[in-house]
């Protein structure tokens, strides 16, 4: 981490300034560091390290070594040196802090916990906090902590105080399932910075999510925070992509209207994705203008190309079944794999067919009635005819 080069130069100013230390390799290895020549100084301070046997001098050469091979991609090695160094001096901050980057540039973050934990973080300079805090934060959420990596960018955001800072504590909260806590963080990170279009639109995918498992008034409410938020997208940029979000999250808070109008608008911007005609169906279908929804889902199942057919098959079989189109509805539910809805369109069909032919022999007793009624009105006009017609 680049926050890291701080904490080396600093000690390499007070080894250079302050370690008796001179010897063949030792000034050639310094200069070589300073001048990013990390290979040469590596093979200086290793010539150092094993021609010197006083103590002093083995400690400022490993520190300098594990330096090196951190500067110069070879962590593993770095992890020994660092521990070597450590050997001679225990408790050195400096070398943990660097052990603890070795050992997350080595890959092993299970090694670089333990060895950050055993640090008084609060006790460091504000700088070395946050390079911490970010190196365990890394390293735990590899190890799949997401709450302690969470935890972590949590301090490194109250420490640094900027946007970008709580907009990353925000996405680990919300990979950590703490749903509530990321749209706060990302609130916070939009009002501090709301020049980041792809931090607004991560906050309004996260109140998609809030809205879809919440309900009445409260769901209202999380849906228009959304479109607060999406409308200013748009009205920065009103590419396809934010017009496409917009109108999700009015289908979601139920403005139909908004939404079909918006969809309609999504389309004018890029006609072939299948996605704006499906969702201009849905608003249609959802303002029971069943008729009208047709047209975009079948246009929808034109640019599908076997991604979403199912879905859009789904919706066009429930447009049809609305509409008593019950032979067209049983064929897209099964082209959409939905049994449930064929097996629901047949009974459908059968109730329809019944109460038709019910309402058939009905308009047949009735007019048997009439005719009778009709005949019995009739034979009372005749001289001496009797009141009912003649049975067998």
């Amino acid at each position: 981490m680049t926050s890291s080069r701080s904490v080396f130069a600093l000690a390499m100013a007070i080894l250079v300034l302050g370690a008796s230390v001179a010897a063949a390799g030792w000034d050639e290895g310094v200069a070589a560091f300073k001048a990013g020549n990390y290979a040469q100084a590596i093979a200086e301070f290793q010539q150092f390290v094993e021609e010197r046997t006083d103590e002093e001098a083995l400690v400022v050469g490993y520190q300098m070594l594990a330096r090196s091979l951190l500067r110069g991609g070879k962590a593993k090695e770095a992890v020994a040196a660092f521990r070597k160094h450590l050997e001679l001096k225990p408790g050195d901050t400096g070398s943990q802090i660097g052990l603890g980057q070795a050992y997350y540039q080595a890959g092993m973050p299970r090694e670089c916990v333990a060895t950050l934990n055993r640090l008084n973080v609060g006790s460091l300079a504000e700088p070395h906090q946050i390079q911490v805090y970010q190196m365990r934060s890394a390293s735990q959420a590899r190890l799949g902590n997401t709450r302690g990596a969470a935890a972590d960018l949590g301090r490194v955001a109250d420490l640094k105080g900027d946007a970008k800072s709580r907009f990353e504590y925000g996405r680990m909260l919300q990979n950590d399932a703490q749903l509530d806590a990321a749209i706060a963080a990302f609130n916070r990170a939009v009002s501090m910075d709301g020049s980041q279009a792809e931090w607004k639109k991560t906050l309004v995918n996260a109140l998609k999510i809030k809205g879809r498992s919440t309900q009445g008034s409260a769901k209202t409410g999380i849906y228009a925070s959304a479109e607060n938020v999406a409308r200013s997208l748009v009205a920065s940029s009103p590419s396809f992509d934010n017009l496409l979000l917009l109108g999700e999250v009015q289908l979601g808070g139920k403005s139909y209207d908004a939404a079909a109008s918006t969809f309609q608008q999504a389309i004018s911007k890029k006609s072939n994705d299948w996605h704006a005609h499906f969702y201009l169906g849905q608003a249609l279908t959802a303002l029971e203008r069943f008729g009208d929804a047709e047209a975009p889902l079948n246009t929808a199942l034109q640019f599908a190309a076997g991604d979403g057919e199912e879905q859009i098959w789904g919706q066009l079989g429930f447009v049809f079944e609305k509409q008593k189109k019950f032979a067209m509805s049983i064929d897209a539910y099964e082209k959409g794999d939905d049994p449930a809805g064929v097996t629901r369109v047949r009974e459908n069909q059968r109730i329809e067919q019944e109460n038709k032919d019910a309402d058939a022999y009905n308009r047949n007793i009735e007019e048997l009635e009439r005719q009778r009624e009709a005949l019995r009105k009739q034979l009372e006009e005749l001289p001496g005819a009797a009141n009912e017609p003649p049975r067998r």
